[in-house]
């Protein structure tokens, strides 16, 4: 046998945290990541490719919710994770990179002069930013958190969906009680709609209320997908992929955003493992993949560059450039050895209940 080719540094440093990363989940699915690598792409575009003509950083964030539902109702609905480990390694992905996120855009911020309140520290730390305080208003503070309320949606939406998990056992309630979550909040951006000017519109469109029917609505078709068996074309994920795509163009109503994207993107990523041709292709792609990997990271810092990229030489392509390379060295060096270090530490060996 020939001797394996020695591995290089590129090897041992790149690819080690994710091999790890990849090994970490039992039921990893690879074109999940390649979901992942096309929600952070869509930000990155619509952050740094500064079109005026669709809302694609809306339409990365959604994709993200959807994926969000459907892993958190099987892991909550379906394995049902016992809580403690639930939180643990909630808690441990999400926390410690933002608030080290936090520490350097509030000291980035202290060096640029910029006038802000310890409050709205606080306040993004804990997920409330999009509903305290009120002034400044979310959109117009100048820490580069804008993008933060994405975080809070999903946290919410995780301690809503970890009460449901406690409280109801049968799978037909839990869908009759996710169904009318999207609903209610259908029925709250409706309102909203009709009664609000649009900047207030717009600015309703990222808090909780408005923006958990994605999460929610896939995570109960994700149940309802399972219980009843439900077997599409392997083609309709990538046909309700562009569809939805459609409806995030500028001249489209934003009601139907809200109304008719949560369920094409819902049905979309739940039926992404029997896909097959170009979107199956585009998700397996080996850099969308890695891209996905280090989503988390590249999202948090992203923003910081995405408000200062006009200071850059370079401009938005610098902007662009810096948020990758930051966001991988935080995954490598930071997200992803802290997160399996209190992981190992607290919940080694995720536990269920045994409840179906």
């Amino acid at each position: 046998m020939a001797n394996a080719p020695p591995k290089t540094f590129f090897d041992n440093i790149l690819f080690r945290n994710v091999r790890e990363y990849l090994a970490s989940s039992d039921s990893r699915v690879e074109i999940w990541d390649g979901w992942r690598g096309l929600a952070i792409l869509l930000v990155l575009v619509g952050h740094f490719a500064f079109t005026r003509w669709i809302w694609e950083e809306r339409m990365g964030v959604d994709v993200f919710f959807v994926l969000s539902g459907m892993l958190m109702s099987n892991i909550l609905f379906v394995k049902r994770m016992q809580m403690r480990d639930f939180y643990i390694r909630r808690l441990s992905r999400v926390m410690p990179t933002l608030a080290l996120f936090l520490c350097v855009s509030y000291v980035v911020s202290l060096l640029l002069a910029y006038d802000f309140h310890i409050s709205e520290f606080i306040a993004s730390l804990f997920f409330i930013r999009t509903y305290f305080p009120t002034d400044p208003a979310y959109f117009s503070a100048t820490p580069p958190t804008g993008h933060l309320w994405s975080l809070s949606v999903e946290e919410h939406s995780y301690v809503i969906m970890s009460l449901l998990s406690l409280l109801l056992f049968k799978r037909g309630k839990i869908i009759v009680a996710l169904m009318s979550i999207y609903l209610i909040s259908v029925g709250i951006n409706f309102y909203n709609y009709s009664f609000m000017s649009g900047v207030e519109f717009e600015h309703s469109l990222i808090r909780t209320e408005s923006a958990i029917g994605f999460i929610a609505f896939s995570a109960a078709y994700s149940l309802i997908r399972t219980q009843y068996t439900i077997v599409l074309s392997p083609l309709l994920p990538m046909l309700l992929l562009v569809f939805a795509l459609v409806l995030y163009l500028e001249n489209v109503p934003v009601w139907c955003t809200f109304l008719v994207c949560p369920v094409l993107l819902g049905v979309a990523v739940n039926h992404l493992k029997e896909t097959t041709g170009v979107l199956r292709t585009l998700l397996t792609f080996a850099p969308m993949q890695l891209l996905g990997i280090m989503s988390y990271s590249i999202y948090l810092w992203q923003q910081i560059f995405y408000k200062l990229y006009y200071t850059l030489p370079g401009g938005p392509i610098t902007g662009l450039l810096l948020s990758l390379l930051v966001g991988a060295a935080s995954f490598y060096f930071f997200e992803q050895p802290v997160r399996r270090f209190i992981n190992q530490r607290f919940s080694p060996n995720p536990q269920f209940n045994g409840r179906v």
